[in-house]
């Protein structure tokens, strides 16, 4: 019985010795061998932490831009940049020229005001006397019909003919069809034109006809290229174009000018040659069909070009 109650005070010995004391602190491994150290524990040698190896403090994370308060900016708000708003720049593209500020800080007055582009009108071209003498004499010698009429001058839109003519007949026994006003160059390229191109193709194309007579679609007129509004000034502001509507016979339906480049007809034959022959006589022509505003006519001028270029289409 002894025996057994030493036995028992041993082992109740042993297992208190095996156990440590409630009031020993556990080791903590060390920052670089394991788990790093967190910010709440202390090293266990109870020294203070590097400086270096502390920790970071972590930010407050900010609340998500979909928990923020939406706020529309509106027509009068400004970016935080100074950039204005799109209101704004509408705003500043629709008001006045005078009221919009130029950069400086200063605005600029309404006369001050940018002024479109005005156009500087040509002045009239002057005649050569001995060049129109000569003419004048052609233009009898080949039998036309004319009158001189006073000069015109539009200085203001740049038009005018300093020495202008009035042709009526165009060869004998053809007439132009109103009477048409140009300068002498124009009248004489018609009349050669017609004499030494028309009358010899339409005689081989139709022999049973006879020309008697040029529709004047349009001479004279103080405008701009094609009618625009913006522009350079026609040849015909100058007297140098005549538009040619229709050609007449003394039998027949008259030819009326329109695109034939697929006719087979003789008449659709007579109309491509003495178009394409045109450009002899005068330094543009628009045949009928070549563009958008010549479909109906075929335009012919004398204005001069460098190097005695022809535009021929």
């Amino acid at each position: 019985m002894l025996h057994r109650l030493c036995l028992l005070a041993v082992s109740l010995a042993l297992i208190s010795a095996s156990e440590p004391p409630a009031q020993v602190p556990l080791p903590q491994p060390k920052p670089g061998e394991g788990q790093a150290a967190t910010p709440s524990e202390k090293p266990a040698d109870g020294t203070s932490q590097n400086p270096a190896e502390a920790p970071k403090p972590v930010p407050k994370p900010e609340p998500d831009a979909e928990q923020k308060p939406a706020v529309k900016p509106t027509g009068s708000e400004q970016k935080p940049d100074g950039e204005k708003t799109p209101v704004d720049k509408k705003i500043d593209e629709t008001a006045p020229q005078s009221r919009r500020d130029d950069g400086g800080g200063q605005q600029k007055p309404a006369d001050e005001a940018a002024k479109p582009d005005e156009k500087i009108p040509e002045p009239v071209k002057p005649e050569d006397p001995a060049a129109l003498q000569a003419c004048l004499g052609a233009l009898k010698e080949i039998g036309a019909e004319f009158k001189p009429l006073e000069p015109i001058r539009d200085e203001e839109q740049g038009c005018g003919i300093e020495s202008p003519v009035e042709l009526s007949v165009v060869l004998p026994g053809i007439k132009l069809e109103p009477a048409g006003t140009m300068r002498c160059e124009t009248a004489l390229a018609l009349s050669r034109w017609t004499k030494e191109i028309m009358l010899p193709a339409a005689a081989i194309a139709m022999p049973e006809k006879k020309v008697t007579a040029i529709a004047n679609a349009s001479t004279y007129i103080c405008r701009n290229r094609n009618s625009a509004e913006n522009g350079k000034i026609s040849e015909h502001a100058k007297g140098n174009a005549v538009d040619i509507s229709t050609i007449s016979f003394d039998k027949g339906e008259p030819l009326v000018m329109k695109p034939r480049g697929e006719d087979g007809t003789p008449e659709g034959a007579f109309q491509r040659t003495i178009t394409a022959a045109a450009c002899l006589f005068f330094r543009t022509v628009l045949s009928p069909g070549s563009d958008a505003t010549h479909q109906d006519h075929l335009h012919l001028d004398v204005l001069e070009r460098k190097g005695g270029y022809l535009y021929c289409r």
